[in-house]
This record gives structure tokens, C-alpha cells and sequence, in this order.
């Protein structure tokens, strides 16, 4: 009987004490970097899709090894914006850190902002993707770092959770 009862309270124990599984929390080396412009924000449709490219500069280089900045992809409707780990950029190891990416973008109406961040709250310059009803065609517009659509924090999503390569409309 006391074999049982000890069993009994050590499962008791198991259960009670045990936590969900956790994932790891996603690292993003970070520098303090708040300077920097898009130069280029232009949209081209081919046959294959329409298409975003964004090109700039950041005004920071790296002073902290595996430091990283990304794009944070805002919709209207959710409460943060999203960067994906997969798709973090290095900066560069002297001078200033360039970057020019084209990538899809999703077919259909569209509404979703782009923003250079270089922290969860740091925006350094945005652009706004919309479908011009009177043109018919996508627009893309700069968009201030204050506006309510993209102030807000962002979201790391963790390198093995968020799109792979595959993903050709994700930033």
C-alpha cells in the first residue's frame, strides 16, 4: 500500500509540476542604429507576378559580431509586425551597410506596409504597398515611421519556424 500511495503522489507530482514545451526564444543581435534611407521602393509586374524591390542604406556598420537588421512586414489588422530570423542582414564590417532585395508580392488586393528595422521598435524608413483602385495596378508609397498601421513592435519569428527559402513574397 505504501508502494501505491508514494507512486500516486509522485505522478501527482509530475503532472502538476510539469510545463508545456517551450521553444527556444530566437536571438537577434542588435546594434544601436537609427540612420539610414530607401532609396529605391519601385514595383514591376512581369508574367511571372508583380514584383518589390527595396534599396538603401543603413548609416551603422557592425560593432558587434553577428549583428543583424531585417525587414518587418506590418498588416492592417494584427497587433505587431513580423521579421523573419531567416531573412536577417548582416551589416557591414565597415562603411555603410547597403541592402537591395526584390521579392514577390502576395496576388490579389493587397494592403501591407515594409519597414528597414533595426530593433523591435526601431523603424528606420517604411514604404506601403496598396492596390490603386483608380490605376488599377500596385502602388508602393513611402510611409512615415510614426503611422499608426507600422508603430508598433515587431515580432521575431525564430529561423526554424518561419519561411525558408521557398517563401519567394516573404521579406
Amino acid at each position: 500500500m505504501k508502494r501505491l500511495v508514494a507512486a500516486l503522489a509522485a505522478a501527482v507530482m509530475t503532472v502538476l509540476t510539469a510545463g508545456p514545451a517551450m521553444a527556444a526564444v530566437p536571438v537577434w543581435e542588435r546594434i544601436d542604429c537609427t540612420s539610414g534611407t530607401i532609396d529605391v521602393a519601385a514595383l514591376d509586374a512581369t508574367k511571372e507576378g508583380d514584383f518589390l524591390t527595396l534599396a538603401g542604406r543603413l548609416d551603422c556598420v557592425e560593432v558587434k559580431t553577428g549583428a543583424a537588421f531585417g525587414y518587418a512586414v506590418y498588416e492592417p489588422g494584427f497587433s505587431q509586425g513580423i521579421v523573419y530570423g531567416s531573412h536577417l542582414r548582416p551589416y557591414a564590417p565597415a562603411g555603410v551597410s547597403p541592402f537591395s532585395d526584390r521579392k514577390q508580392v502576395p496576388a490579389g488586393p493587397v494592403d501591407f506596409a515594409i519597414c528597414v528595422v533595426t530593433d523591435y521598435l526601431v523603424r528606420i524608413e517604411c514604404v506601403r504597398v496598396v492596390w490603386d483602385l483608380l490605376d488599377h495596378e500596385l502602388d508602393a508609397r513611402p510611409l512615415d515611421t510614426s503611422d499608426p498601421l507600422v508603430d508598433r513592435m515587431v515580432r521575431l519569428v525564430a529561423p526554424d519556424w518561419g519561411p525558408r527559402p521557398v517563401c519567394g513574397t516573404c521579406w
